[in-house]
């Protein structure tokens, strides 16, 4: 075996010997091949042979100068599909040669550093020369994977930033090794951005990106740096992405540059877009914060929203309202929007006194203007004027002159004074001003509705009120007595502002008669005097003209006119007898002719006696006829016939309560025709039933109003009968009277009493009763 060696050596260096000797070897020729550190690389080789009739005998695989092949192919005992393959021990497991491929490739595998340099390929054939192949193998080392750090130094793992909209951007790209040196190249994306790099003395590649301002677009996008030395593989990279915080850029407002109307609710929308993260959005009127706001964010992410609700008032109008929107993230982010308030509002009016007039010394005769002030958005369309509440319009006859927004009153006078209002109205409503009372100051004059006869007896003191209506208030008085034969000066009076009080003392016909009153104050004196009687105090006068107000089941309401009061102070009195039982059931006193009765009996017929009473005694009673209403009758049941059931024993008890009824019936008739058979001829007993005690005397409720109300008769107002009870009686025992009948006779007795036939004229009724011994009814 090692004989087999040494032979193989030395036929191999004698072969090179004779090779080179022949000239064989180009050296110029050679094949450069790269491979890259860790992978497969494969040399070729050409054995195909020049003739068909030859074949390769052998093949050899040299590297550098080495003698010693490292790799061969033996077949020269054989063909060349089984020839045999052999190696050196330091390419053992990595090296093949592939006869399949054309040409023929000595592969190998897991390439290092030290596998590069020059392969030669000698190639023997059985019957051409030998032939040689010379390959250039240069292994490659790829870069290490680049380093991307910031402008702090800090190492990027996927995602740089945030940086703000605007920033500038500094990225550093390293890369340490690599045979030959790599390029260091910036990609924004697929497009390539910078590829200007350097080398420092330590072989580390670099290169620094310099982006001067980001925008928008940047958002998200990816900056790749590649470290590249071949072009057999595969670049090594690092990327990052750029994340940043963006502006809003739109703001727009929903019901903005449009007028609001002052004391209305308005809802205003502001919605923002463009910012990240979303924009913080406020409401600012001028310098001022707003705080009724509500905000939101769309599910997106991408609009903000706020909501304002606004209630403007008349100082907003002029002032800017704006909406703002800011990233906080970002310094002088902040977009704005906003307008100039324009405040619609009802008009706002001031009435005022023309500018010489003074309200204090306003007199009688003079000329008054009145100015009305208006403040208004959008202007008023009417203007209009009110004294009392009640329209004023111009009337030159009245010396009324409205003009705009004056008016003007010429020659005031009393029924000038009040309160005058003016009006204006736009689109948002009407407007009042403030009332302005006018004050016309004018002599004394007698006031109104004052009592003006006094009724005095002799020796009497009384006392007689004059009142006079008066601007100013200070007056002084005079008075005067007049009785047809002579006129007096009356001193005897006291005074206090508009009233003076006389007091006077008749002591015969000569001290009654007119007496008269002057006012007088700093305007002028009263043109007209208060005249006031003084007579002889009397009764006072019948009330008259009696109505029936309300009528219900248990009240009636009585209304009359009052009569002369005799000269003394006087009250009415209402006397309410039930006909039915002969029984007082109201007697209620008033000081004015005004009643009202409750508590009577429903469906029960009424005598009312109404008179006036003073100090000098009462008037002529006035007599009426009314009922109260009966009661509506229930129904019950329904439109089925009733079912009653009756036990026996119910039966017999209904059966002797009937019988004893029927026998009571009996004995009552009896007595009755037994009565009338003693009774003398032309005459009737007198008989009261007082037995029925329902609603007694003592009615004095205030005046109401009932339900429902009908018309009653009046008996008369002819002077009462001296004895109200028999005249009850009277009509108590005439049940039969015609309606129809003039005047007709009943003549009334009782047992007891003495009669005297005296008339008693009722409306559409006379009764002759008689005097008795039984007072009057007393007030």
């Amino acid at each position: 075996m090692r004989k087999t060696r040494h032979l193989f050596i030395g036929f191999a260096v004698i072969c090179l010997i004779s090779a080179d000797c022949l000239g064989q070897e180009v050296a110029g020729s050679a094949i450069k091949i790269d491979g890259i550190l860790g992978q497969e690389v494969s040399l070729p080789c050409s054995i195909a042979p020049p003739t068909f009739d030859d074949d390769v005998a052998l093949v050899l695989w040299y590297k550098d100068e080495s003698s010693t092949p490292i790799y061969s192919l033996d077949a020269r005992r054989g063909v060349l599909g089984h020839g045999r393959h052999s190696s050196s021990d330091s390419y053992a497991t990595r090296t093949y040669f592939s006869t399949v491929s054309k040409p023929a490739t000595l592969q190998l595998t897991s390439v290092t550093e030290q596998d590069e340099g020059r392969y030669t390929c000698r190639v023997d054939f059985r019957i051409a020369r030998t032939r040689y192949s010379e390959i250039m193998l240069t292994i490659i080392v790829p870069p290490h994977k680049p380093r991307i750090t910031d402008e702090k130094g800090d190492v990027l793992a996927t995602v740089a930033g945030p940086y703000n909209e605007g920033d500038r951007l500094v990225l550093l790209c390293e890369s340490e090794g690599g045979k030959p040196t790599p390029s260091l190249t910036w990609w924004k994306d697929s497009e390539l951005i910078d590829d200007s790099y350097e080398v420092t003395p330590q072989k580390i590649t670099f290169n620094q990106l310099h982006v001067s301002a980001l925008h928008r677009n940047d958002l998200m996008s990816v900056f790749t740096c590649e470290a590249l030395n071949n072009n057999m593989s595969l670049p090594m990279t690092a990327y990052v992405k750029i994340d940043m915080n963006l502006k809003p850029i739109q703001l727009d407002i929903d019901g903005a540059y449009k007028p609001l109307s002052s004391g209305k609710l308005t809802e205003l929308e502001c919605k923002t877009s463009g910012s990240r993260p979303p924009a913080v959005v406020t409401w600012w009127k001028g310098n001022r914060k707003l705080k009724r706001t509500k905000n939101w964010i769309t599910s997106n992410g991408n609009v903000s929203i706020s909501t304002l609700i606004f209630q403007p008032s008349l100082e907003d109008n002029g002032k800017y309202l704006s909406c703002r929107a800011e990233n906080p993230k970002i310094t002088n982010s902040a977009i704005e929007n906003g307008w100039k308030l324009e405040i619609y509002h009802v008009p706002i009016l001031s009435l005022r006194l023309g500018s010489k007039l003074r309200h204090s010394h306003i007199q009688e005769g003079y000329d008054v203007y009145f100015e009305c002030d208006i403040t208004a958005n959008p202007w008023v369309t009417d203007i209009g004027w009110e004294f009392e509440r009640k329209e004023l319009s111009t009337n030159t006859s009245a010396g009324i002159i409205i003009s705009n927004q004056s008016l003007v009153l010429q020659k005031v006078n009393r029924s000038s004074r009040g309160r005058y209002t003016c009006t204006a109205s736009n689109i948002q409503g009407e407007g009042v001003s403030n009332s302005l009372h006018l004050k016309v100051q004018y002599a004394p004059t007698c006031r109104i509705g004052q009592k003006s006869v006094y009724g005095a007896a002799r020796h009497e003191t009384v006392k007689i009120f004059c009142d006079v209506e008066a601007d100013p208030t200070d007056v002084t008085f005079q008075w005067r007595f007049n009785n047809t034969k002579e006129v007096l000066d009356v001193t005897t009076f006291e005074s206090e502002e508009k009233r003076s009080t006389a007091t006077f003392s008749p002591r015969g016909d000569g001290d009654y008669g007119t007496i008269l009153c002057w006012g007088k104050n700093s305007v002028g004196i009263q043109k007209e005097p208060c005249a006031f009687q003084l007579v002889p105090a009397g009764p006072p006068d019948a009330v008259a003209n009696c109505s029936l107000q309300n009528q219900t089941e248990h009240s009636i309401e009585l209304e009359c006119f009052e009569g002369y009061d005799g000269g003394l102070s006087q009250h009415f009195v209402m006397e309410v007898h039930d006909t039915t039982f002969h029984k007082l059931r109201a007697n209620l006193s008033s000081a004015d002719a005004r009643f009202y009765a409750t508590g009577l009996p429903p469906g029960t017929n009424f005598v009312v006696i109404v008179y006036a009473v003073n100090a000098k005694g009462r008037s002529n009673a006035v007599v009426l006829r009314t009922s109260t209403l009966a009661v509506p009758l229930k129904q019950s049941q329904t439109e089925t016939v009733w079912q009653m059931t009756f036990s026996p024993v119910l039966a017999i008890l209904v059966a002797i309560v009937a019988g004893l009824v029927l026998v009571s019936c009996l004995i009552v008739l009896g007595m009755k025709a037994r009565a009338k058979y003693h009774c003398p001829k032309g005459t009737s007993s007198a008989k009261v039933n007082s037995g029925h005690e329902e609603n007694d005397v003592g009615n004095n409720k205030p005046n109401g109003q009932g339900d429902t109300y009908t018309t009653w008769d009046t008996i008369t107002n002819d002077k009462l009968p001296a004895s109200i009870p028999l005249l009850l009686q009277a009509q108590r025992l005439s049940p039969t009277l015609p309606e129809s009948s003039g005047t007709i006779e009943a003549a009334s007795c009782d047992y007891s009493l003495k009669c005297k036939e005296t008339k008693v004229k009722l409306i559409g009724l006379s009764y002759n009763t008689g005097d008795s011994d039984i007072e009057n009814t007393r007030v």
